[in-house]
């Protein structure tokens, strides 16, 4: 019983029934407050018009130089409260003092007040701000009652011109309290019938409202639990009818829209299921939300209950939920694992709802053991043509620059030719070298001779190495320094083998008078070393394929200008084994900018 009387309590009907209760209190006690200050406006505006009157009617003008007998006969003139009550319409209620400007003094004051002392009356006088007012020169008749020992008046208070009197007037409000005391009686009396008047018709009107919503209630509960079956009946052309006209059309629309989301996600259900690649899909909080069966299949497992972290942490990922999830440069990101014998490239991205704001994570595992078997072979088939080739290079070479030397027939031919020859073979020579020092970082064979240095002094000095072909072809070349920079751990002479490859590829592929900026900076726990560059650029269509061995975006430039195909990719290779990052972005005819990572170690 004591359950249902709280439900009608938080009821809309019961809401209504208050609202109008609130209506009938807001305008009857509006109405009250009006009728109360309009009163004592009146009455106050009665009592200031009589005796702004008063001054206009029979006031002793003293002139603009009084003599004391004139201010005198004032004083004695309205002494005489017959006078003063002709000339302000005074009465009982209402009374009035005179009193010196200049001392406060009490110099006339009506009987009413005469069993008071005249000093604790002009104490009194002196706390009122109209009487303050008129010490400043200036007519005090502010309308706000004032209350002083249990009694409530108005006062006025004037200064008479060209003399030190100030004239002070009361009006007590006994003289309309009866008054009031009647119409709020009246006021109250008719806030009850208000109030029971607001309970019936509240309950009726609201009646009328709650009823189709209860039932648009029931039928949402109905549709919550997946019967679109009843349609509500419309019993009118009012809001209420319109309303439930809408919320019959929801409910039609809510059905068409799940029948259609049911099918996208039985059709995206069956790709997932039937991909070659594996997904997992993660939420925000790192669980689980999705994994299909090649994923199973793939990390050997009947059902994923580890988190993103976890996860990451088991198959050697190197990423984290934290990095994917706030870092700009993790919205996609690539990772080389093995799960078991299998070679597989993991690709995360982020998924976000309508708002763009990012809901969760996507993994996808793409299978590459073929691929990299093939890699592993041509790896060795590298290594064994370079190991094959460096004998024949070296005597080709060195028989090359005998026949140079000598003394032929035909001097100017065979130096042309033999010319040729020791070219190629300065270039076969690079090759093999760079060939060799893939095979040895492919290989795991490369020494590594790490010590502590300072990274920006190394670019530096790079820069200074490359500054003559720089100012051959009129470029600018700068360095900026952004930040406290660490000292970094690495092999220094690998670090900067990868500095001057991609510095004389920007002054390469930059025509004269281009310009070529170098930034260092530090960012979270990592050194960066930015080499823009404003040269031909590279298309996009060949930017994903840049670090691949021998692989050239013009093919035939390159070897003009001496380039293997290699740098690139030994670059790659060096940065990526001291655990860091190298990414290029380019557009054609705007220039390049090549970025280097390094991690900054706290032993540093």
């Amino acid at each position: 019983m004591r359950l249902r009387r709280l439900r009608f309590f938080r009821s809309l009907q019961w809401r209504l029934v208050i609202i109008f209760i609130l209506i009938a209190f807001v305008l009857m006690a509006t109405a009250a407050v009006s009728l109360n200050l309009f009163i004592e406006s009146f009455y106050y505006g009665t009592f200031k018009q009589g005796i702004e009157g008063g001054f206009e009617r029979g006031f002793l003008n003293p002139g603009e130089d009084p003599t004391d007998e004139e201010i005198q006969r004032i004083i004695d003139h309205y002494s005489d409260k017959t006078n003063a009550m002709l000339d302000f319409y005074l009465n009982d209620h209402k009374t009035y003092t005179i009193l010196d400007g200049r001392t406060n003094e009490v110099l006339y004051t009506d009987e009413k007040l005469l069993s008071q002392d005249p000093y604790s009356l002009s104490m009194e006088i002196q706390k009122s701000k109209n009487y303050l007012t008129a010490l400043a020169g200036e007519i005090g008749d502010r309308s706000s009652l004032i209350e002083s020992a249990n009694r409530e008046y108005f006062d006025y208070a004037k200064p008479i011109e060209n003399t030190n009197l100030i004239f002070y007037f009361r009006y007590d409000r006994e003289e309309w309290a009866g008054l009031i005391e009647e119409f709020n009686k009246i006021i109250q009396l008719s806030f009850i019938i208000a109030i029971i008047l607001s309970i019936l018709f509240g309950y009726v009107l609201s009646k009328t409202i709650t009823v189709p919503i209860v039932n648009l209630m029931h039928k949402a509960r109905k549709i919550a639990s997946g019967d679109f079956g009843k349609v509500l009946e419309v019993k009118s052309n009012d809001e209420i009818g319109k309303l439930t006209k809408a919320f019959n059309f929801m409910a039609r629309e809510l059905k068409k829209n799940l029948n259609e989301v049911s099918r996208e996600k039985n059709k995206v259900e069956t790709i997932l299921n039937y991909m070659t690649d594996g997904i997992i899909a993660f939420n925000l909080k790192g669980e689980v939300i999705h994994i299909n069966p090649v994923s199973k299949m793939m990390l050997g497992i009947k059902e994923c209950k580890m988190n993103f972290n976890e996860f990451s942490k088991k198959y050697n990922l190197g990423v984290s939920i934290e990095e994917i999830s706030y870092l700009e440069t993790y919205k996609t990101k690539e990772v080389n694992t093995t799960i078991g014998d299998r070679y597989v490239k993991a690709y995360f991205a982020l998924f976000t709802d309508k708002d763009k704001k990012t809901e969760g994570i996507i993994a996808v595992f793409h299978d590459i053991t073929e691929q990299e078997k093939l890699e592993e072979m041509r790896r060795e088939f590298v290594a064994n043509v370079s190991h094959e080739l460096r004998t024949p290079l070296t005597s080709i070479k060195s028989y090359s620059e005998t026949l140079i030397e000598g003394a032929l027939e035909d001097r100017e031919t065979a130096k042309k030719f033999l010319g040729v020859i020791n070219s190629e073979a300065d270039r076969m020579t690079r090759l093999v070298k760079d060939l060799l020092q893939l095979s040895r970082l492919d290989n795991n064979q490369m020494k590594w001779n790490i010590k502590r240095f300072s990274l920006d002094e190394l670019v530096r000095e790079c820069m200074q190495k490359l500054e003559i072909s720089a100012n051959e072809k009129k470029q600018i070349l700068e360095c900026f320094t952004i930040g406290e920079i660490q000292d970094v751990k690495a092999d220094k002479d690998r670090i900067e083998q990868v500095l001057l490859n991609i510095l004389s590829n920007a002054i390469k592929y930059t025509p004269k008078e281009g310009n070529i900026s170098v930034y260092v900076e530090k960012m979270y726990s990592s050194v960066y070393v930015k080499v823009k560059d404003s040269g031909i650029g590279i298309p996009k269509e060949d930017r994903v394929r840049i670090f691949e061995r021998f692989y050239r975006t013009d093919k035939a430039r390159s070897r003009e200008m001496g380039g293997t195909g290699l740098g690139l990719a030994i670059a790659k290779e060096i940065i990526e084994a001291h655990n860091g990052e190298i990414s290029v972005t380019s557009e054609i005819g705007k220039g390049t900018e090549v970025t280097i990572k390094l991690p900054v170690h706290s032993d540093v």
